[in-house]
């Protein structure tokens, strides 16, 4: 599963203030969820070291992120293609 600080890394972060560690902790709170509900409540267990699954994580989290200020159309395409 996909930690807080490889999300904070895939993000650009190197040093965060503490409300851009929360709002990336909730979102990666998110991204669990949605792949449970998508895939199945068991995919951690299943498959948790197969690298599309931290894919897809940093997809949609970097989805999620992105889709904060005015670039939801490119946010869209990229929630069809997962």
């Amino acid at each position: 599963m996909l930690t807080l600080e490889e999300a904070l890394r895939h993000l650009g972060y190197d040093e965060t203030d503490d409300t851009i560690t929360q709002t990336v902790a909730d979102e990666l709170e998110e991204v669990k969820a949605y792949l449970q509900g998508a895939v199945g409540a068991d995919i951690f267990d299943l498959m948790p070291e197969d690298p599309r699954v931290e894919e897809l994580q940093l997809i949609y989290m970097e989805d999620l992120y992105s889709q904060r200020g005015p670039s939801a159309k490119v946010s869209g395409a990229t929630r069809q293609l997962v």
